[in-house]
């Protein structure tokens, strides 16, 4: 039985309205490997003099080559993979079916984008960037429902929050997550959009073999899987 850590992060859920999409996502570590990973990232961002946090907001120029080498440790590490659920806001009712609460919505989309990736017979340590909740046992909630579902399958030993700007793995998940949420609403069209970016979102689209992220995927996908929820929450 090996116990996997999961980091997660979101993009676009509250952000620019004129966004159609949001993204939830997570990136997925035998947690075994974890310490390792992290000092690989570290190890980079010193060749590179890149400190700091770094995710898709921080993806510039001046730093392509980081990326480019970090994007290399992501598409070169068989066991470090990645899912994400892509959510049409404009299927968004949360007077219908949330209480009116766009909170509750949000972990609701949270829990479908973890509930079918969670494999029988394996253990997981869940991490979501924290953030600020109205209802203040959200991620004790999806934990309940979380293990309720798959009791007897996987098993879910922990679910707690985690502040970002020192957690790698939750800024790496942030990064991929941001490139789904460029490619869905067609950011890398508009007039000026960032070279760095869309070379980013190039490189990653040929390194999967892929010619768009804007598409979902197979479910059985298992290095990059995209979760097209077409459902209504």
């Amino acid at each position: 039985m090996t116990v996997f850590n999961i980091y997660c992060d979101e993009s676009r859920h509250t952000s620019d309205k004129g966004d159609r999409y949001a993204v939830i996502g997570a990136l997925q570590c035998p947690r075994d490997k974890k310490k390792a990973l992290v000092h690989r990232i570290h190890s980079l961002q010193a060749l590179h003099n890149a400190h700091g946090e770094l995710g898709w907001k921080r993806l510039s120029p001046n730093r392509a080559g980081f990326y480019d080498d970090l994007l290399d440790i992501f598409l070169d590490t068989p066991f470090l993979n990645f899912r994400c659920i892509v959510v049409d806001r404009h299927n968004l009712d949360h007077e219908r079916y949330n209480e009116g609460s766009p909170e509750l919505g949000f972990y609701k989309l949270y829990y479908q984008m973890l509930v079918h990736w969670l494999e029988p017979s394996h253990e997981y340590r869940l991490y979501l960037d924290w953030q600020q909740n109205a209802a203040s046992n959200r991620f004790q909630d999806l934990k309940t429902v979380l293990t309720r579902k798959l009791s007897g399958r996987a098993h879910v030993l922990s679910l707690e929050p985690v502040w970002s700007d020192n957690q790698p793995m939750v800024q790496l998940a942030d990064l991929l997550i941001g490139a789904v949420g460029y490619a869905w609403n067609e950011r890398d069209k508009v007039e000026g959009a960032s070279k760095a970016k869309i070379a980013f979102l190039r490189r990653l689209e040929a390194g999967l073999g892929r010619t768009s992220l804007a598409g979902g995927t197979p479910r059985g996908e298992k290095k990059f899987n995209i979760f097209d929820w077409q459902g209504r929450v």
